[in-house]
């Protein structure tokens, strides 16, 4: 017997909507791909994509930061210098750089601010130098809220660093992003900063500034440190297996912590600290000059307002506590034969 009339029906129906999607979402590739340019860093090369007629292009700021001379090649091949500098959101690792000549690439238009969900798919279009631009097919392993500074999408696999700044589509074929590849607890990671943080770099410009701009990231005003020095004595009481698991715990919340404040995602690192410094006190009745220390570190944030100020006073106390254990190993010295093994770390944005 054969299959009956209505199955079939269904069976073509299905195969004519999968290759309608198809159809799709080659077309928003080759949409996507004709506002996509390569920037050219001299030495390495980064990904960028036109997002206004007057030929802005969105980028990662950490692939173009420093960069001394930047020239796009367009996807004709033609090469446009760049020399203008539009936006820096240092915050989300954003730039926007100006064409030296407008329309010379169609405008692409962002997606909505709704962000895809856990599982969903995504191609990552990346430019090249030998060949038309490469998308990838990949998935999204989590949505990731840093703090209120940021919220970002975890990719299932890795990026190359120079797919920095690679236009993000989701399955209907719509910008929901930028590629960025980032390394943070020891981990290479492929994340996608949303389109909802780079819409607001162009609704508000300001007057346009030389490459140099790109420096200004790495000009921090110079903060002043107040690591507190403890005597060895702190530590007195302590068994060394206490001593190594709260080394372990601090170092992994500064391994976590610090690439999270580097990107912008402040009041996530403070949260993290103080965490971390709430855990060791509940914890760690077996050394009470840690808990002392941690209660010191806790006190000082009460009298800042401000979060980066609070996550730099916790810095300064795991800083404290590790310099002390450091001393304190020194005198301490393990006996050859007693390496214990410990769980390794929990990875960045588990």
């Amino acid at each position: 017997m054969g299959m009956p009339a209505g199955a079939s029906q269904a069976g073509v129906a299905m195969s004519d909507d999968d290759q309608a999607r198809r159809a799709r979402a080659e077309e928003a590739l080759r949409r996507t791909s004709a506002s996509t340019v390569l920037l050219d860093l001299g030495g390495h090369t980064a990904t960028g994509f036109v997002i206004s007629p007057e030929g802005h292009v969105v980028t990662s700021l950490h692939a173009v930061a420093s960069a001394r001379a930047i020239t796009a090649v367009l996807p004709d091949g033609l090469r446009s210098p760049v020399v203008q500098v539009a936006a820096v959101d240092e915050r989300r690792d954003l730039a926007v750089l100006c064409l030296s000549v407008p329309d010379l690439v169609p405008a692409l238009q962002l997606g909505p601010a709704t962000l895809p969900r856990e599982g969903e798919a995504l191609h990552v279009l990346q430019a090249h130098t030998d060949r038309p631009p490469e998308p990838r097919l990949l998935e999204v392993r989590a949505v990731q809220v840093l703090g209120e500074w940021l919220t970002l999408l975890e990719l299932s696999r890795t990026l190359p660093e120079d797919a920095s700044g690679s236009p993000v589509l989701d399955a209907k074929g719509e910008v929901v992003g930028l590629a960025t590849a980032a390394l943070a607890n020891g981990r290479a990671l492929g994340l996608v900063i949303p389109v909802r943080y780079i819409t607001p770099l162009l609704k508000t410009p300001g007057p346009l500034r030389p490459l140099s701009a790109l420096d200004a990231p790495r000009q921090r005003a110079t903060r002043v440190r107040q690591v507190p020095q403890h005597p060895v004595g702190l530590l007195e009481g302590c068994a060394p297996p206490a001593v190594e698991s709260v080394a372990a715990l601090l170092g992994q919340a500064i391994n976590v912590g610090a690439p999270a404040y580097n990107r912008g995602a402040v009041e996530g690192c403070y949260r993290l600290y103080a965490h971390t410094a709430e855990q060791l006190i509940d914890e760690r009745d077996d050394c009470p000059g840690v808990q002392r220390a941690l209660r010191d570190g806790l006190l000082r944030c009460e009298g800042l307002k401000d979060a980066e100020d609070r996550a730099w006073a916790l810095r300064d106390t795991f800083d404290g506590l590790m310099d002390v254990i450091g001393r304190w190993r020194q005198s301490h010295p393990a006996p050859p034969a007693a390496a214990s093994k410990r769980p390794p770390p929990k990875t960045y944005l588990n």
